[in-house]
């Protein structure tokens, strides 16, 4: 029951920061102004993200460590650990970014298109297969 529960907390998080993340990055350019600016809302974005990546690398591990039982290859064991490996190299991506935000701008632009573009499906996919879990 407990289970279920965090299941569903945290697929309701991922799913929710990945259509988030998704609309932001559709309207960022539409609304600048001098209250907000569309950096303001990213640095926000990135405290979640990065709890989101924890989530997302540590249920695509348990997904992979539960998936690879026997020696044939099946498609929960390609999907499984491909989820895992693009979790890891995504999170890794996204830390040296962060972290070159907090360091004083050191961060590239365009490296942060790329991992939101990629973020969104990978969030959603894993929320909702974690969601729909029994």
């Amino acid at each position: 029951m407990f289970r279920d529960l965090t299941n569903r907390i945290f697929g309701a998080y991922l799913i929710a920061l990945a259509v988030i993340i998704a609309i932001q990055f559709t309207v960022e350019l539409t609304y600048e102004s001098a209250q907000i600016t569309s950096l303001q809302v990213w640095f926000v974005l990135d405290w979640f993200s990065l709890i989101g990546f924890v989530i997302c690398v540590a249920v695509n591990f348990l997904y992979m460590r539960s998936s690879n039982g026997g020696d044939s290859i099946t498609w929960e064991k390609l999907t499984s650990s491909v989820l895992f490996y693009i979790s890891v190299g995504l999170s890794l991506a996204f830390l040296h970014n962060f972290v070159g935000t907090l360091v004083g701008g050191k961060d590239d632009l365009l490296f942060w298109k790329f991992i939101n573009v990629v973020q969104i499906p990978l969030f959603a996919a894993t929320g909702f297969r974690i969601v729909g879990k029994k």
